[in-house]
């Protein structure tokens, strides 16, 4: 493998999204991004006075539905909770009478993840207020340098219609299973769902082994490459996926950023030129390329014959976005699909659920 430094190519805007990734794929390169985006704030804790006169302020002002709270005599206090959208959010903006509950929440999208920034946070060495199961959601709280309280949590699908405080202990040194063993929720698609993402759906076969025998794996095409997969999130405890990825010459995905995982790449047939980082690699059978999470990349066959390579994605759940946004391949041999303006406003809207960032026309 040879490697040089390149300044990454410009591209001109498009008038919307799609067009924008439309002209990205049909060749045209982007600056990458310098930006770091969190996992989103997906509610609020603030501090009230009387959080049920507050609420019926929110109620009457914003249109929020209030969702539940508790009276001052609770353990934790006066509370109340509301949303906007109940059948999505549990809730939006949570009310304590105590200001020590004031926080914002940060969002994520499976259990794997969850975990994966509390060993983040943990390994710099700040400290963690406490873990909690509220039902709705697994969370644990930390405080930024000026002593505001964060969030990061996880929503477990149980999406009650009255929503009372709820501070169970959470230990996540349990396995998943264990976890999951009381939630109970209202809508049981929404858990299901979920369990998925985490990778609990199936956790008790992780200890058995697995046999794929060669081109039998749910295969997907996407707008430039044939993803087959051989073992999933389900089947590892949400550790990692791990998959075969077919390119066809001239094929490959617009350079983009993935927010939560990691990738291995492992090249066992043709060639790939990847962009990486303002780097170029020419990768040969043999190859090996690790990407961390969070840097703009991409790759191209720009051989003659197919090109083919492993991946392993840390932790699981990119398949989730593959399995949303592309087309399930019936026939492994035919052509792939045409790249149409459907095709391209469901991968961005699948992308936008599952940390994946595309880079922004110049």
């Amino acid at each position: 493998m040879t490697q040089q430094t390149i300044d990454p190519p410009v591209s001109s805007s498009g008038e919307t999204a799609a067009e924008d990734l439309k002209q990205t794929m049909q060749g045209a390169g982007v600056r990458p991004s310098q930006g770091c985006r969190n996992t989103g704030i997906h509610h609020a804790g603030l501090h009230a006075t009387n959080p049920a006169a507050s609420a019926e302020f929110y109620k009457d002002i914003l249109g929020m539905e209030i969702i539940g709270g508790s009276a001052l005599d609770h353990p934790i206090g006066a509370t109340a909770f509301l949303s906007s959208r109940p059948d999505e959010e549990s809730h939006e903006i949570a009310l304590f009478a105590n200001p020590a509950f004031a926080h914002v929440a940060f969002k994520v999208s499976s259990l794997a993840e969850l975990r994966a920034f509390y060993s983040r946070v943990v390994e710099r060495n700040i400290p963690i207020k406490f873990l909690a199961n509220h039902g709705v959601s697994f969370a644990f709280y930390f405080d930024d340098p000026d002593g505001n309280m964060i969030e990061v949590y996880w929503p477990t699908g149980e999406l009650t219609r009255s929503l009372h405080p709820h501070m169970e202990p959470l230990d996540l040194s349990q396995p998943d299973e264990a976890l999951l063993e009381g939630i109970t929720p209202t809508h049981p698609q929404a858990l299901a769902a979920a369990r998925r993402a985490s990778g609990t759906a199936t956790v008790k076969r992780r200890n058995q082994v697995k046999y794929v025998p060669a081109e039998t794996g749910p295969a997907y095409w996407g707008p430039g490459d044939q993803i087959t997969f051989l073992i999933t999130g389900e089947e590892t405890g949400g550790a990692f996926f791990m998959a075969e990825v077919l390119v066809p010459p001239g094929g490959g995905p617009p350079p983009h950023i993935h927010r939560h995982e990691e990738e291995t790449f492992y090249l066992q047939q043709g060639t790939l030129t990847i962009q990486v980082g303002g780097e170029t690699l020419h990768a040969s059978p043999g190859d090996f390329v690790y990407l961390p999470r969070g840097i703009m990349h991409c790759f191209k066959n720009t051989g003659n014959e197919d090109a083919k390579f492993l991946v392993v994605v840390t932790p699981a759940g990119l398949e989730n976005f593959f399995e949303e946004a592309f087309y399930p391949a019936e026939d492994r041999s035919a052509a792939p699909p045409l790249i149409t303006e459907a095709m391209l406003d469901r991968l961005l809207t699948a992308a936008a659920r599952h940390g994946l960032e595309f880079a922004p026309p110049a």
